[in-house]
């Protein structure tokens, strides 16, 4: 019984470590739900089961497969999945998901600076501004103070986001009743299932962050669970967060922050200030956290040429920020509906068709060459 427990906590715990990297601050922002599914009117009432379904699916090959090959990280599961032609297809997958890291903090420069301009009234470029120094003194000084209360602060957001959708659902302007039963849409099926693909093929690529999580899995079993809690969780918040905003369809398509807009309609500051606060330290823990894995990945090959850890941190730091900082310039909206949808047509063919129809046999490869049984 003892065991079982273990078992299902480190289960809990590594779809919960998915569910973070997916609903962290762009998803919470509802940029990326308006992008790919509301957008498409009535249609959004299905989509992001498929994207869930799909998201589902490959994590549970790509973590058993990491727990077959005993991966520590991201490329370790591209290696194992894409042998003997590693070198190309890993690499290939390595470039797809650095590219989803740039673009992660892009994405949280472009938001917040959005987030502030709407909450504070400062410009655009002065909120990124802002943000940018705050997360420079954050990573020197004070990082392991918000990283290690990012499931605390993922938790509230979620409780926060719960709640207004709650409120959202019912405010007097609401509509969902009425789009769906009227079925307003100005798209076919086709492209907004071909939407929904896009979006769960870009989150496959970020699901190698939590390739070097799964050391506990004991079985396949393990796998199938953190599978199952995966999909409930983030099945649970993406259906949620969907429904409100097609509530208010067609009005905040086009909206920025479209959850933020929502609540304004709302007339309740006490929620609008409560969203944005959660919603800021979020963009924040997001940032510390892709930078810190970018400079992970990258200061090992200046060791030598820089021998001072400080030093290289610094330099691969600044670098990753100023890269993200013009790539911010080209705003929110415009960073989800093209960098992310040009990786989520990468990522097809490049992760989610090799995993879904290469993952099985590698794992059946691996445990019949005695890496790790089944059971």
């Amino acid at each position: 019984m003892n065991k079982q427990k273990v078992s299902l906590a480190t289960c809990f715990a590594v779809a919960s470590a998915w569910f973070g990297t997916h609903c962290g601050s762009g998803f919470a922002t509802g940029a990326q739900a308006t992008s790919f599914w509301v957008k498409f009117g009535a249609h959004a009432v299905y989509l992001p089961v498929i994207s869930v379904l799909i998201m589902a699916v490959v994590a549970g090959i790509m973590w058993e497969i990491c727990r077959v090959y005993q991966a520590k990280n991201y490329r370790d599961f591209a290696n194992a999945l894409f042998n003997p032609y590693q070198k190309i297809f890993g690499t290939i997958y390595e470039i797809l998901f650095i590219a989803i890291m740039v673009m992660g903090v892009s994405s949280v420069f472009a938001g917040a600076g959005a987030l502030l301009q709407s909450w504070l009234g400062i410009s655009y470029v002065m909120g990124v501004i802002l943000t940018i120094a705050l997360t420079v003194l954050l990573t020197m000084f004070g990082s392991k103070v918000i990283l290690n209360s990012a499931s605390v602060l993922s938790t509230i957001l979620i409780i926060v986001i719960t709640i207004c959708t709650i409120f959202g659902m019912s405010a007097p302007d609401a509509h969902l009743g009425k789009v769906v039963s009227g079925w307003e849409t100005e798209y076919s099926a086709l492209p907004a299932v071909w939407s929904a693909i896009l979006y769960a093929s870009f989150q496959c690529v970020i699901l190698g962050a939590t390739a070097n999580l799964v050391g506990g899995f004991r079985s396949s079993r393990d796998s199938k669970t953190a599978m199952g809690f995966g999909f409930l969780m983030n099945g649970a918040m993406m259906v949620l967060l969907t429904y409100m905003l097609l509530a208010f369809y067609p009005e905040t398509t086009e909206e920025t922050l479209p959850v933020l807009a929502a609540l304004q309609k709302m007339g309740m500051p006490w929620l609008t200030w409560s969203y944005s606060l959660m919603l800021f330290l979020a963009f924040l823990t997001t940032a510390i956290s892709c930078i810190g894995s970018l400079v992970t990945r990258f200061e090992v090959m200046a060791e030598k040429a820089i021998p001072k850890q400080t030093l290289r941190r610094f330099l691969f730091s600044a670098v990753i920020i100023l890269v993200c900082f013009g790539i911010a310039q080209f705003g929110l909206l415009n960073i989800i509906k093209k960098g992310y949808s040009a990786v989520g047509y990468l990522g097809v063919p490049f992760v989610i068709l090799p995993v879904l129809f290469i993952g099985p046999k590698r794992i059946r490869e691996g445990r019949k060459a005695g890496k790790a049984s089944a059971e």
